[in-house]
């Protein structure tokens, strides 16, 4: 009968397994290659980031340009008349004929009743854009940081800004305004919005 010899040496064979490991070189390496990997995770979010708050910026202007124009070109279309003009402390003097009809204010009337009127104008102290009605008597500001005081001109069908009130003038806006500088490096924009308008029904 024959034994079989078992060997019970454990550094017999096993040597290179308990000495297995990752060299210095390898560790490096390996540190080196997850940095980089986690730069370009934060880098690819920090830009997505900043792309967000340049586009919200841009939204918001154009947001504040929709609401400026689209109520007020629908009450030019279909007022009785309009007048420009500058507005002081909420009163509205209205060029008269022979002058330039150019100011930063637009006065609407939707009816022959004069005491029911839509001003549009710009407020120099604020530089804001507002919307103020006669009933009920409320002032609603629709841009902010307006760069330019004579936003509305009257102007004749070749673009030629007139001098007497004319029944067939088109109604000329231009606004320039601009975002302030916000949190998160996000810089200053400006802005620059034109529309002209004129009465459906002409007399």
């Amino acid at each position: 009968m024959k034994l079989k010899v078992t060997n019970r040496d454990p550094g017999r064979g096993t040597a290179g397994k308990a000495h297995a490991g990752f060299t210095i070189a390898e560790m490096l390496i390996a540190i080196a290659v997850f940095l980089l990997l986690v730069s370009g995770i934060l880098g690819a979010n920090l830009f997505g980031l900043r792309m967000y708050q340049v586009n919200e910026n841009k939204l918001k202007a154009t947001d504040e340009a929709r609401k400026a124009i689209g109520k007020m070109t629908d009450e030019i279309r279909a007022c009785k008349s309009t007048w420009l003009g500058t507005v002081s402390n909420g009163v509205f003097v209205a060029r008269l004929d022979g002058e330039v009809q150019t100011g930063g204010g637009v006065l609407i009337y939707p009816s022959t009743n004069t005491a029911n009127f839509i001003m549009y104008f710009v407020n120099p102290s604020d530089k804001s854009f507002r919307r103020t009605t006669s009933a009920p008597a409320k002032t609603t500001v629709l841009a902010h940081s307006v760069t330019n005081t004579t936003i509305f001109s009257a102007q004749d069908y070749l673009g030629n800004v007139l001098s007497n009130n004319q029944n067939s003038r088109v109604i000329h806006m231009c606004l320039e305004f601009f975002q302030p500088p916000r949190a998160g490096s996000v810089a200053a924009d400006y802005y620059k919005l034109e529309t002209s308008v004129t009465r459906r029904a002409l007399e």
